[in-house]
């Protein structure tokens, strides 16, 4: 057997297989969810790439520098000057006036290609020259190169610190988010304008940003770089050019300013993610960016798909080893994603935490798939065994629904089941409940799961999740006296008295389960034998006073004959011991008559009995010249439900007992009345009384008081009495007085005529 349970135990369980192949299966998702990831974090399309990086940006705003100004060219220039183009030589005379107050650099976002009046080109290109600090755009012509200057503009291109392109690159949204630091035909390319001041004002610093991927043989792009854009509710100090070329700005306004000059008119604007902005506010935002050393560049793809595909990872695991935990190990992983992208991107690092996202996503979904169909097929699997178990109770099955949804069908079963399982639950415990002997049931430890009313009873208190061993002891179990616990196993089945002088029967069996030896829980029960045992001593008393006090008697007669056998007065003697015998035994027989269950029950006149009663006591009352006295002329008819022979003989009980215990010449009176479906007897004597002390056990066997002193009797007709009213649904009562009387008072219920009861 012990051999047959080991071989048992090391087969795997139909639910072990089931999580077997479910880590078999997660780990086959994991090598396509990985690679997956890895190829989403590589790709710059993705759609969701953009949103998480506008959104992110947003939260790491950049200051402004307050070196930079912005010289616009506003609609209200515009309507100051006149319309666009202007003559160069507005500009030429612009570059005098700032250059009067001695600015940094002067950093024009406005495309010089065609030539226009030669004596104003010139003026231009004089102001430029003797500026010396003026920086240039340069504008990309189709495909193949930049737009070369005209040939009256060479001086103008040749007096400048530096020509920058000033280019952008639109995503596929055409939202304006980054550009590329050089650019341009493989044999002349050139910087970004705002690169080039910048270089200026650091010349050992180094190109940021990574090596394009959007370079053509005919075209090359290099170090490409995401714009950081400032705060959307904050902006660059600027003035209007007309102001300027007004001279209603103060110099020290544009003293060691980084100052660009270009269009923000209305129509010469690009899409960004905060909003429209100009060239010259896109320039301003580079420039900015570059100043404070956090421009923004991409991870390259490969760190990008490490960082991506460990998070998935790490998720892949921790649902496995963790399940009970996947939707918050899942949020946590997703909020590691988004702020690692958000604490890379204030350091000046883009890395997109969408390929992740999608993977962590995606794992958390197919892992909860795939564990829902282990559910469902292991419920489903247990569900068919447990129909086929044989039903406690008939039930009434319902037909499944037949559109074949396996959920639908499993819960389906399982409420079939669930229903099953309630109404045998609740038939158990209304069957544990209704048992007619005190039980129990405890787990292995003997921590009691289970009692029934009369075992709560038995024990006075509520017994679940007590020990079973502590409430034994508290009951008086005798083995648990001596302060040892024993093994519930090891408790011996005795009968015993309890702590309230029950006798009570314990019996303990082990709960076994079907396939073992081991018990699961213990079944504890107690009969409650206290009537069967007092009866029993009862009886065991009622033989011993009938052996002595009968046999004493006998006795005493053979005796006397043996040395009497003719007549003589002896023979009165042995009449009176004769008698004394037959007055015991009487007795006796009527007591068990009383106490027994043949009564049979009829409707009677009660005056009737209690005539009989008075004519069975009239010749001891005249022997002893006591009057009787009655009032059933006087008193309402009444009927009861009566076994009129004992009924008759508890009158003449308690008359017999008046009679006795009365002096010569005094009264015992018999009245009754009725009322509120009762009739009440009283019988009254004028006897010596019995002390207050002793009224408590007046009706109990064998008591004989010391106003009884000199007559015979044991002490049981008052009992036989007790015994015949109650079992007649009765009340039976005494009160005396002594030296004054004692009276009886005997209530039974009436015969409700109408009812026939």
């Amino acid at each position: 057997m012990m051999l047959w349970g080991k071989a048992e135990k090391r087969q795997p369980t139909h639910a072990q297989r089931l999580f077997h192949g479910l880590v078999r299966e997660w780990l086959w998702i994991g090598l396509l969810i990985l690679p997956m990831t890895a190829y989403l974090s590589m790709s710059p399309g993705l759609a969701l790439n953009t949103s998480l990086y506008d959104s992110l940006r947003r939260l790491t705003p950049l200051p402004v520098d307050p070196r930079i100004l912005l010289v616009t060219i506003d609609d209200s220039s515009i309507k100051k000057l006149g319309r666009w183009p202007w003559p160069r030589n507005l500009h030429a005379d612009l570059i005098d006036r700032i250059q009067a107050a001695r600015p940094a650099a002067i950093i024009f976002d406005v495309t010089f290609r065609e030539p226009g009046d030669p004596a104003n080109d010139q003026r231009l290109a004089d102001a430029v020259c003797s500026a010396g600090n003026v920086v240039l755009p340069l504008a990309r012509d189709g495909a193949t190169g930049y737009n070369p200057p005209a040939a009256q503009l060479l001086p103008l291109f040749k007096c400048a610190n530096g020509t920058g392109h000033i280019n952008v690159e639109a995503d596929s949204d055409s939202v304006v988010r980054s550009l590329y630091l050089r650019e341009g035909p493989p044999d002349a390319t050139a910087v970004n304008l705002a690169w080039l001041v910048y270089q200026m004002m650091e010349p050992t610093a180094e190109m940021p940003g990574v090596p394009g991927e959007g370079s053509t043989v005919d075209w090359l792009r290099d170090h490409s770089i995401r714009i950081p854009f400032i705060d959307a509710h904050g902006d660059f100090p600027r003035v209007s050019y007309a102001s300027v070329l007004q001279g209603e700005v103060r110099p020290e306004l544009l003293r060691d300013r980084l100052i660009l000059v270009g269009s923000t008119a209305s129509g010469d604007r690009f899409a960004t993610p905060q909003a429209n902005a100009a060239g010259v506010e896109i320039q301003a935002n580079v420039l900015n960016g570059l100043l404070q050393n956090r421009s923004i560049v991409d991870l390259p793809g490969w760190m990008a798909a490490v960082m991506a595909t460990s998070l998935v990872a790490l998720l892949l695991g921790l649902l496995l080893y963790r399940p009970r935990y996947a939707l918050w190990m899942t949020l946590g992983c997703m909020a590691v994603a988004l702020v690692g992208s958000w604490a890379l991107l204030r350091l000046g690092h883009w890395w997109s935490p969408a390929a992740s996202l999608v993977g962590l996503l995606l794992s958390y979904l197919i892992w909860n798939w795939r564990r829902l169909s282990v559910i469902l097929a292991y419920f489903g699997w247990e569900l068919a065994r447990l129909d086929n178990e044989p039903k406690v109770l008939p039930e009434r099955r319902r037909a499944p629904s037949s559109n074949g949804d396996v959920l639908q069908s499993r819960i389906f079963a399982l409420e079939q089941a669930v229903s099953r399982t309630r109404d045998t639950r609740r038939f158990m415990a209304d069957g544990l409940e209704c048992l007619p002997v005190a039980t129990l049931i405890s787990d292995p430890k003997g921590n009691i799961l289970l009692a029934n009313r009369i075992a709560r009873d038995v024990f006075g208190n509520d017994l679940v999740n007590q020990n079973l061993l502590e409430q034994l002891a508290d009951l008086g179990y005798p083995p648990l006296h001596n302060g040892v616990r024993p093994a519930l196993s090891a408790l011996e089945l005795v009968e015993f008295r309890d702590i309230h002088q029950r006798s009570l029967r314990m019996e303990l069996a082990p709960m076994l389960p079907a396939d073992g030896d081991i018990a699961l829980g213990w079944l504890l029960s107690f009969t409650d034998l206290t009537e069967e045992r007092n009866a029993q001593q009862h009886r065991e008393t009622m033989l011993r006073f009938l052996t002595h006090d009968l046999r004493a008697p006998h006795s005493a007669i053979l005796a006397l004959l043996d040395v009497h056998n003719d007549q003589s007065p002896i023979f009165g003697q042995i009449e009176q011991q004769v008698r004394r015998a037959l007055s015991l035994t009487e007795s006796f027989v009527q007591l068990a008559k009383a106490e027994a269950d043949g009564y049979r029950f009829q409707p009677t006149l009660f005056a009737m009995l209690v005539m009989d009663a008075f004519d069975q006591v009239a010749l001891l009352a005249q022997l002893k010249s006591i009057h009787l006295e009655h009032d059933l002329d006087e008193a309402d008819e009444g009927m009861v439900l009566a076994d009129q022979s004992l009924l008759t003989r508890a009158l003449f009980n308690v008359l017999e007992n008046a009679i006795k215990y009365s002096s010569s010449g005094t009264t015992v009176r018999l009245s009754l009345s009725t009322g509120e479906g009762w009739l009440e007897c009283r019988i009254s004597d004028q006897g010596p009384g019995i002390a207050a002390a002793d009224l408590p056990d007046v009706f109990r066997q064998y008591r004989r008081f010391d106003s009884a002193q000199g007559s015979e009797g044991l002490g049981l007709g008052l009992t036989m009495v007790k015994a015949v009213v109650e079992r007649h649904n009765g009340q039976i009562s005494c009160e005396s007085v002594v030296g004054k009387g004692t009276t009886f008072r005997l209530k039974l219920p009436l015969l409700d005529e109408s009812s026939g009861n």
